[in-house]
């Protein structure tokens, strides 16, 4: 399984939302949802967090991660004080894919060697605040890589970070088909043909585990590769087209438009000089 994990990893993107560091006596967030991905590592002190029906004490070095749009409970039930490194952010594959649920990362975890994570996340922090606009871009970017790639190696090792066993090996393969470099279009006739089971049947089913059906995630991999081919500008919008697939210039330009509302003439024009 380990080839489909950096199959994950090289297509996953990841979006920081918020950040910062929270030093308190009292907490009390009940029922809380946010529509991204909740981090907390608690560099001291203790709290107690509630989720999926079960009650955890927290402690130091503990770090809990939880998914997009769950309820949960976050609180204090004394008044020391205690220290906590948050971070809001979403690690998807395409804008759909929630990588985290195909790695099943778990809701709380103790980290053996909590100084790196430590020194990754002051780094990251107290960096940003000394920097203009666009290097703060820049190093959310790579420190916030920098501390989601620790907490993979460090889970994976441990091995409380497992690929999810309830996918099936044939899905995997799909889902490195899909995300493979291959210049051909692929259809559900053709994917049930070589995984000898019903094209709808495999669209379902690949959509109950990734999140989106298999012709919508091709798409997007042949949409996003088209942009970076776009912005390189070493190839002509023919030469583009051909490599994502396309029988004709005319197809790939309303592909293009139809979801980057702009043609691909106009999207190279704006955004090969950024």
């Amino acid at each position: 399984m380990d080839q489909y994990i950096e199959q994950i990893m090289q297509n996953a993107d990841l979006n920081i939302e918020a950040y910062d560091v929270h030093t308190r006596r009292e907490m009390s967030s009940l029922d809380r949802k946010m529509p991204c991905y909740v981090m907390s590592y608690m560099k001291s002190g203790s709290a107690v967090l509630e989720v999926y029906g079960e009650r955890y004490e927290i402690e130091e070095g503990s770090i809990i991660i939880i998914p997009e749009n769950v309820v949960h409970s976050h609180y204090k039930t004394d008044t020391k004080p205690t220290t906590f490194l948050w971070w809001h952010f979403n690690f998807k594959i395409h804008q759909t894919v929630d990588v985290l649920k195909l790695l099943n990362f778990p809701v709380v975890s103790y980290l053996k060697d909590k100084e790196s994570f430590e020194q990754i996340f002051y780094r990251f922090y107290d960096n940003n605040r000394k920097m203009n606009k666009l290097s703060e871009v820049l190093m959310h970017r790579a420190c916030g890589l920098e501390l989601m790639a620790y907490l993979v190696e460090e889970l994976f090792v441990n091995q409380n970070l497992l690929i999810n066993s309830k996918i099936p090996e044939e899905f995997w393969k799909i889902f490195e088909l899909i995300n493979s470099s291959s210049t051909d279009r692929i259809t559900l006739k053709q994917l049930g043909k070589r995984f000898a089971m019903s094209p709808t049947y495999i669209s379902n089913r690949f959509k109950y585990y990734f999140g989106c059906s298999p012709i919508a995630m091709r798409n997007n991999v042949l949409f996003e590769r088209a942009k970076l081919m776009l912005i390189a500008g070493d190839k002509s919008i023919g030469e583009i087209s051909e490599e994502s697939g396309f029988d004709s210039l005319a197809g790939f330009t309303h592909f293009f438009t139809k979801r980057a509302k702009v043609s691909p003439s106009e999207f190279r024009n704006t955004r090969q000089y950024m």
